[in-house]
């Protein structure tokens, strides 16, 4: 018997949730290598479809009929809550835990395109006190679009049962 779907969406949002917060903690404490970066972006990726995947497989176990549209919206509730954990995570991050890795990268712009874009060095300025917002809001729309994306895709894989051997009267 299955409780609240979406009691059950936060819970397993914050567990996908945790594999990008890890990710990004690996990076700023340690600050690995390009060739680490890349393994770490792919166990990323491979750890969170992964993980949908179970969790929207898990979640239709114990039901006959779970069409594409059930799949679907599971997972989109799962990543649209995971989304939101991780942007509010990004913006404690450059905000209250990292501030100084929020201006060292404002500091590598600037320096970048010092000589060939004065413009945008002064945008940067303008933008600098609010990088952890301009974050969190560009975070919650990147992450719940290929949370998009990933549902609609693994949800072809979680259906199951035939709609047409139901009857409603």
């Amino acid at each position: 018997m299955q409780t609240n779907k979406w009691s059950i969406a936060a819970l397993d949002g914050l567990l996908l949730a945790l594999i990008s917060i890890t990710a990004t903690l690996i990076q700023t404490v340690f600050v690995p290598g390009t060739a680490i970066t890349w393994l770490l972006w792919l166990a990323k990726l491979t750890g969170s479809l992964g993980l949908l995947y179970y969790f929207v497989k898990d979640y239709s176990k114990d039901q006959e009929l779970f069409t594409y549209k059930d799949g679907f919206r599971f997972g989109f509730m799962i990543c649209l809550l995971s989304s939101l954990i991780c942007a509010c995570y990004l913006f404690f991050h450059y905000a209250v835990i990292f501030p100084d890795s929020a201006a060292a990268s404002l500091e590598q712009a600037t320096a970048a395109l010092q000589s060939s874009n004065p413009q945008a060095v002064e945008m940067l300025d303008k933008i600098g006190g609010k990088l952890p917002q301009i974050l969190f809001l560009a975070s919650l729309v990147y992450y719940t679009l290929f949370g998009v994306l990933a549902s609609v895709i693994i949800a072809n894989y979680t259906k199951k049962g035939n709609i047409f051997t139901e009857q409603k009267f």
